[in-house]
């Protein structure tokens, strides 16, 4: 009913901006334009009214659903389209996932022990990688050994050569399940660039590398059981 009334908000704006060319005194043009514009102005403001209550309405429903899932950290992200969920108790990571945000939730669960590596990529750049003799950025050899192209993490993280800006940060995770071999979480996806010394990227990167601390620590545990699984990228 909302979204109706905003529809009919919009047409009356068009139709008074198009009869302000048909009339003849100025003040006339120039009042059916103002009225025109108001009403944009208007329709503008209850569509952004609206988004928001359902944005909201949304997050209600998606926290609602995390809360189904056994956890003890979790984060959601902006789009509402993906979350990550660890549950220390049971030793579980789990994610859960969507197309669109009308449709529910797919979530898929591994215990730490399928975990194999975790990476934080910077614009398609590893910027962090565990263990290091994993294969997220390398490649591997007729051995089906791992030859690993990507700097050491004290080299990389103070290279005075590294961008000022950032368009991409994503979270890869490893995981031994052949049919969801690979995970990825993205934590900013921005057609334009944002500044490395913003706070949003800032307070993005705190989030991204306490995951990846997280899912480091997981990884650990099991990391002397693991085999590798060979190379998927």
């Amino acid at each position: 009913m909302k979204m109706f009334m905003i529809s009919w908000i919009f047409l009356l704006a068009i139709a008074f901006f198009i009869l302000a060319f048909f009339l003849e005194p100025l003040f006339m043009v120039g009042s059916y334009l103002f009225i025109s514009f108001m009403m944009f102005l208007w329709g503008y403001f209850e569509m952004k009214k609206e988004m928001d209550r359902r944005k909201e309405e949304i997050l209600e429903e998606s926290e609602e659903f995390i809360k189904g899932i056994p956890h003890t950290k979790y984060t959601l992200s902006d789009d509402l389209l993906n979350s990550l969920l660890i549950d220390e108790t049971s030793n579980t990571f789990y994610i859960a996932k969507r197309e669109y945000t009308d449709e529910d939730f797919e979530c898929m669960s591994f215990p730490f022990s399928k975990l194999l590596e975790v990476a934080i990529l910077e614009d398609g750049r590893v910027k962090y990688l565990f263990p290091r003799d994993g294969i997220i950025g390398g490649t591997v050899n007729e051995e089906g050994k791992p030859i690993i192209n990507v700097f050491e993490a004290d080299e990389y993280e103070y290279d005075e050569e590294d961008e000022d800006t950032i368009k991409k940060v994503t979270l890869k995770l490893v995981v031994d399940d052949f049919s969801n071999h690979t995970i990825e979480y993205v934590f900013l996806d921005n057609d334009d660039s944002i500044e490395k010394d913003s706070e949003e990227y800032k307070d993005l990167m705190m989030e991204c590398t306490n995951w990846y601390q997280m899912l480091s620590l997981a990884i650990n545990q099991y990391k002397h059981e693991k085999r590798l699984i060979g190379h998927w990228m």
